[in-house]
């Protein structure tokens, strides 16, 4: 009979093996409503966080760069614009972001030091090693993009982020996750066979969603944090530190099993 509920895991899987005997045991499909679960938990601050980074970009950021960009015309693969003189788009510390020049003062790159520029045809940006890509204009119906259209798409994309970011790291987190658990099931299979003991592979399946829940957990707090630690280095340790716990958990498995035979 199953002893603990959906939320001991959330803690019990970083220090005591009951836990893992007892999802061996008695979860079965339970163990992945409890993966929906620690994944919902986990993204809920690193959600609110982006939220708040957009909401205050959307609201102090993006009027200082749409206030700079005039009303864009485009028809027939001609740009026009309401100014009568180049637009140099710049960042707070005045940097030239790029430069809208449909007037043919700036042909080239090599006029400014902005990365991009838009002429009244073609649009050229700089890539590394000074390569500069070109490409022309679309020739298609007239179009016409003004500052209250970029506003409208501003609050639009703070509206998605809002409604939608949620969810959809969740399901793909949640795809992620069980790839990982199952791939560590199967080479956790092969270390099963070397102790002598033997588990079926959805019984290490569920043991792997308990077992990575301290690195689900940590990683959380290192995105949160912002820790220094690099990625070639975190992703590693996060790996070895779920294989260790499983590794754990087969144990207290197969010595329930044997206490249980005997």
């Amino acid at each position: 009979m199953r002893r603990f509920s959906l939320l001991h895991p959330l803690w019990m899987a970083f220090y005591d093996g009951e836990i893992y005997e007892d999802v061996a045991r008695f979860w079965r499909n339970r163990v992945f409503l409890y993966l929906v679960l620690l994944l919902a938990l986990t993204w809920i601050p690193v959600t609110i966080q982006i939220q708040n980074q957009v909401d205050e970009w959307v609201s102090r950021e993006a009027p200082f760069y749409i206030d700079q960009v005039p009303d864009l015309s485009l028809s027939g693969g001609e740009l026009s614009t309401s100014s009568s003189a180049p637009t140099l788009l710049r960042d707070r510390d005045g940097t030239v972001m790029a430069v809208i020049d449909p007037t043919g003062r700036y042909t080239s790159l090599d006029d400014t030091e902005a990365p991009v520029l838009v002429t009244k045809t073609r649009i050229f940006v700089r890539g590394e090693g000074d390569q500069v890509e070109v490409s022309t204009l679309p020739d298609g119906p007239p179009e016409t993009l003004t500052r209250e259209d970029l506003y409208v798409i501003a609050d639009w994309t703070r509206s998605l982020v809002n409604t939608l970011l949620l969810p959809v790291l969740l399901v793909l987190s949640f795809a992620y996750r069980l790839l990982q658990a199952m791939l560590f099931a199967y080479v956790a299979s092969f270390f099963t066979a070397s102790t002598g003991g033997s588990l079926p592979y959805r019984t290490l399946l569920n043991l792997a969603v308990i077992a990575i829940t301290p690195a689900v957990v940590l990683d959380t707090v290192h995105v949160l944090m912002e820790s220094p630690l690099p990625d070639w280095f975190w992703w590693p340790a996060c790996v070895v530190l779920s294989l260790g716990y499983l590794r754990f958990g087969i144990r207290v498995t197969l010595e329930s099993e044997q206490r249980s035979a005997a």
